[in-house]
């Protein structure tokens, strides 16, 4: 990868998300991540860089006197909720700054788990609930450290540093920039990449059996809340963001009684289209507790385009909750096989769920 030129870099930068940028612009308050689209199988190229794809959760981290604000795509505040994150400035060689990166949580064998991230998620959906304003004080627990398991902030961009905005540079340009300001710690770095060879870091990431690999353009622009094909996931475990629709039990209902499946699905070309229901990965304490938080959403009608021919008593809900599942792959009918809870996805809004069609 070709070193960046500082003399390109320190040029002003006029774009409408961010104004124009004379070095000493006010830092945004607000950028939408940029959003990868899907593709079928790797690939090679030397006009492509190879990350991997964290299991985590995506968030933006705004640096400002000291001080880091993190952000999730549906624009809640997750700082809270991830205490061990606070220190992110002392890593960064900037006096502002705002990155682009995953929240992930490191399992004893040194994997990514998304499923230690279940505990502040379930936290950061109560407070969505309505108490947003009872953040402060939350227990050392959820730190994830006491979950036997390593808390990071795994930055892969960055948007603006230092009064400029960086985001119509090329890739290759902020990635250059990301890990001269970056100082690496066991909470906070930056993410490495593999160039050109995107077949044989797909098969190493394979026999980790991690989630996947995303190849991104090198010479691509950062495109705020814009899906694009310049960023391309390519995944080798299966596993997705789906919105609840509804819940089944098994004969007369008792209060507090747990639910047998949840009913799942997505958003495609503006329907919302069941894909399957996943009963596994909850325990009965979790399931009572999830059900409680659906009760509040409790339809008359299905949400879905075509309600699933479930012979259980189902108890519909409005389509609002999101949440994470792993599953082995796609039927030919368009559902998971062999679904997984993982957790519930609070930072992200239904209308993020889409299907590909």
């Amino acid at each position: 990868m070709t070193p960046s030129s500082l003399d390109d870099l320190t040029a002003p930068i006029d774009h409408p998300a961010l104004g124009r940028s004379s070095g000493s612009e006010r830092m945004p308050d607000a950028i939408q991540p940029m959003l990868a689209a899907e593709a079928p199988e790797p690939f090679d190229s030397p006009e492509y860089i190879f990350e991997l794809m964290w299991s985590g959760v995506r968030a933006i981290a705004y640096v400002r006197d000291g001080v880091v604000r993190l952000r999730g795509r549906n624009g809640l505040d997750l700082t809270p909720y991830f205490p061990g994150l606070r220190a992110i400035p002392d890593g960064v060689r900037a006096g502002d700054a705002i990155l682009d990166g995953e929240i992930i949580a490191i399992d004893a064998q040194g994997q990514p788990a998304f499923e230690l991230l279940r505990r502040p998620l379930q936290a950061l959906a109560d407070a969505a609930g309505g108490e947003l304003d009872s953040l402060a004080g939350l227990p050392a627990e959820f730190t994830i450290k006491r979950l036997t398991g390593q808390l990071t902030y795994q930055a892969f961009d960055v948007l603006w540093l230092d009064g400029r905005s960086l985001i119509e540079r090329p890739l290759w340009q902020r990635k250059n920039r990301l890990h001269d300001v970056v100082k690496p710690g066991p909470e906070f770095a930056a993410v490495d990449f593999v160039d050109d060879e995107g077949v044989a870091f797909f098969e190493a990431v394979m026999d980790r059996k991690l989630e996947g690999v995303v190849a991104k353009q090198k010479a691509s622009v950062y495109t705020p809340g814009r899906r694009s094909k310049s960023w391309l996931q390519i995944r080798a475990l299966q596993s997705g963001d789906f919105v609840i629709g509804g819940y089944t039990i098994g004969g007369a209902r008792r209060r507090g009684e747990p639910f047998s499946q949840l009913l799942l699905g997505g958003y495609a070309e503006g329907r919302f289209e069941y894909v399957g229901a996943v009963s596994g990965g909850l325990s009965d304490r979790e399931a009572k507790e999830l059900i409680a938080r659906l009760e509040p959403l409790h339809a008359e009608e299905s949400p879905f385009h075509d309600p699933p021919p479930i012979p259980r008593l189902i108890y519909w809900t409005r389509p609002e909750a999101v949440c994470r599942v792993r599953f082995s792959e796609w039927s030919p009918d368009g559902h998971l096989r062999f679904p997984i809870f993982s957790a519930l996805r609070p930072d992200l809004a239904a209308a993020d769920c889409l299907l590909d069609v």
